[in-house]
């Protein structure tokens, strides 16, 4: 059995390269989102050859003040990715200007010509119904919604929908995040780090700190570790299914 992460910031470490071999020679799964496609393009070389770190195509929805999603580089871009990610919506403190944007381009991200046969870690902070809603539209197949936040009745939807929820460190030492974890059905349970962010103890998360975090779930998940690996395994077997 081995570890996985599925929303992980690589770029955002002081030594990116270091922590990715980590996750390489510790054999963790990982989901390297990024926040524009820009990142993904000046990383993509780099990581092209590794095992177990997935890089992921994403336009994070809080740069979207700053950078307008370029829909020529993305659309030529995700032709090397089965991965996207971080995408969504998050309208706190926007513009409607700005709101219009993000909704034009997760629309756009999560269309049907680029949605067969790629897994989406999502980020929906505040806008959990709305997100839900452009995924229906999309009939998106593959979507891990990365440290929710919103109402249990809308994860209740995002579950009956057959979508994933990738839980962190952080969230067991929230009420609503344990509340969460405890109502999430254990068949749609991933884990991620969201390292450098969340914090376990107030410190960085590193690669080496996975198998003590799996450890505190287990004390509330028994076999934890078992049940998230063969979730991320059943989630990947569904994806490439789709695509052939």
């Amino acid at each position: 059995m081995t570890h996985i992460d599925t929303h992980v910031h690589i770029d955002f470490y002081s030594d990116p390269m270091k922590v990715a071999l980590q996750y390489e020679s510790l054999k963790i799964y990982t989901m390297f989102v990024t926040n524009l496609p820009e990142i993904f393009n000046k990383h993509l070389n780099a990581f092209n050859n590794f095992k177990y770190v997935r890089l992921c195509l994403g336009y994070h929805p809080q740069v979207a003040s700053e950078y307008e999603l370029d829909k020529v580089m993305f659309q030529e871009l995700v032709k090397h990715t089965k991965y996207v990610g971080e995408v969504g919506l998050d309208f706190q403190n926007e513009t409607e200007l700005i709101i219009e944007r993000q909704k034009d381009a997760f629309k756009f991200i999560t269309s049907k010509k680029f949605n067969q046969g790629r897994v989406y870690s999502i980020h929906s902070r505040g806008t959990e119904d709305m997100v839900l809603k452009i995924l229906k539209e999309n009939e998106v197949k593959h979507a891990i919604f990365h440290w929710y936040s919103g109402k249990l009745t809308t994860a209740d939807k995002i579950i009956d929908m057959g979508y994933y929820f990738s839980v962190n460190a952080k969230m067991l030492s929230s009420k609503n995040g344990y509340k969460l974890i405890q109502r999430i059905p254990k068949e749609r349970l991933l884990f991620e780090t969201d390292g450098p962010f969340a914090l376990n103890n107030k410190k960085i998360v590193y690669p080496q700190q996975i198998k003590n975090i799996y450890s505190d779930f287990n004390d509330i998940i028994p076999g934890f570790e078992e049940i998230v690996f063969n979730n991320f395994r059943k989630l990947l077997i569904e994806k490439d299914l789709q695509y052939r």
